[in-house]
């Protein structure tokens, strides 16, 4: 069938930096979970990979991305703060890290998490790069693990989260001012109420600031590991060997 003259797309010959394909590709595959066609059972890698081939964005890049593995929040930290306190994303690379490679590895992460921090435990089987700032810390590890490297990024942000919280109770109570704290809200609801009403409040403030709080944070992590997985896929090939784009 004859579909007319072909209108040329001005964008078809724009390249997407790594984190732009990733964010069209989590754009896409969400507004798809919210359609009436969804395909039931999701997709294979093979089937991401080739769509993602189709829209010109590099398979190493996407199975790369697909060996990312957040770790899941406890259940408590899910149901209370909605997402974890210490973000984690661990991934596992086929390749090795030669120490050759540790002050680029050290690089990239600093790019990819905007710290400056320090290595240590270096040794032929891996590195590990650490920063703390006070109310946090953020730590780096890459260890050799057979024919793979494990990657592991975890935030500690427990200190981020009490900040929240008493930041949060802090506006409560100035809140309450006009009222006469709380003993003039207690003559007002009643005792118990004055006193869990604050408590809810400062809660429901945390339930719904926190996880746009841990989703930079998260997006930071993932980028960081994925560098470091760019580093160790740049050495596999530098050796020589190619990778299998069969799934």
């Amino acid at each position: 069938m004859d579909k007319g003259p072909t209108v040329p797309d001005s964008s078809s010959a724009r390249r997407f930096s790594r984190e732009e394909a990733a964010l069209i590709l989590r754009r896409a595959t969400e507004g798809e979970q919210r359609g009436e066609n969804r395909i039931e059972g999701g997709l294979t890698l093979a089937e991401i990979v080739a769509a993602a081939g189709d829209a010109g964005i590099d398979p190493g890049a996407v199975r790369q991305a697909a060996a990312l593995a957040p770790a899941p929040p406890d259940p408590l930290q899910r149901l209370f703060l909605g997402a974890p306190s210490n973000a984690t994303v661990t991934a596992h690379f086929p390749g090795h890290l030669p120490p050759g490679r540790f002050d680029a590895a050290r690089a990239v992460i600093e790019a990819a998490l905007a710290r400056r921090g320090v290595t240590g435990g270096e040794n032929p089987t891996g590195l590990e790069w650490r920063e703390e700032h006070g109310l946090g810390r953020t730590i780096v590890r890459a260890r050799a693990n057979g024919p793979t490297v494990d990657v592991t990024a975890e935030a500690e942000r427990k200190g981020h989260l009490l900040a929240l919280m008493l930041a949060l109770a802090t506006v409560v109570a100035l809140l309450l001012q006009p009222l006469g704290g709380f003993a003039g809200l207690a003559t007002v609801i009643g005792a118990l109420p004055a006193v869990l009403a604050p408590v809810a409040a400062v809660a429901g403030g945390v339930r719904l600031i926190w996880p746009a709080l841990q989703r930079p944070v998260q997006q930071r992590l993932e980028a960081a590991v994925l560098e470091v997985g760019a580093i160790v896929e740049e050495d596999r090939k530098a050796g020589g060997e190619e990778r299998s784009d069969s799934p």
